[in-house]
This record gives C-alpha cells, sequence and structure tokens, in this order.
C-alpha cells in the first residue's frame, strides 16, 4: 500500500492498534507492507485530516519513508496486540472499539 502526498493537503497515516503513524506531506511517500497469512485484509477508515489502517490479526506491518529501508511499525510477535493476535491476552470488547473511542 502506498501514498503519496499532495499538494496542500496535510493529512496523517495511522496503523492500529499500535497506533504508529506517518504525516504527510513532512514525507513525500510512505510504502506499507504486510506480512502474514490474512495481509490482503487490512482495512482503511478515512477521516478529513488521517487515514487510519487497520491491520489483520498476526500480520506484521513494516513501513518504508521516502525510499528508506523498510522497518516494522506493527505486529510484533513479541507484543501481541490484545483481542486481536492469536497468543495477545483476551477482551470483552474488540481492541478496534476501545481504540477508535479512545483516538480516532
Amino acid at each position: 500500500m502506498t501514498f503519496s502526498r499532495t499538494e496542500g493537503h496535510a493529512f496523517t497515516v495511522w496503523v492500529e492498534p499500535e497506533g504508529d503513524c506517518v504525516e504527510l506531506p513532512q514525507a513525500q511517500r510512505a510504502v506499507f507492507s504486510f506480512r502474514g497469512p490474512d495481509g490482503m485484509d487490512a482495512q482503511l477508515t478515512h477521516h478529513p485530516d488521517r487515514l487510519v489502517i487497520w491491520r489483520p490479526p498476526d500480520t506484521e506491518v513494516w513501513l518504508s519513508v521516502d525510499g528508506d529501508e523498510f522497518h516494522q511499525v506493527a505486529g510484533f510477535a513479541d507484543i501481541p496486540a490484545p483481542g486481536l493476535d492469536s497468543s495477545g491476552a483476551g477482551l470483552s470488547v474488540p481492541i478496534r472499539d476501545i481504540v477508535e473511542d479512545l483516538f480516532h
């Protein structure tokens, strides 16, 4: 998934539930790579000033900004997201509901 800067329109791309973000136009281009069994099932939520990427369970998210090397920004195996990743703690409410209520 690639996002490029649009002249005169600043916005932020968030990766949830970890909350990592990239601000455009500070970055010229952001490329996200999803690695996992359901990597193609990422969902997007659009807001006037931001785009939120909801990663699938057990999926690593890697990011390259302006052509730099990729680095992992979400989906860490040693820090599973509660209520999302298979090795994460269970929650009584879906983690997406919690994150949306608090931050978006």
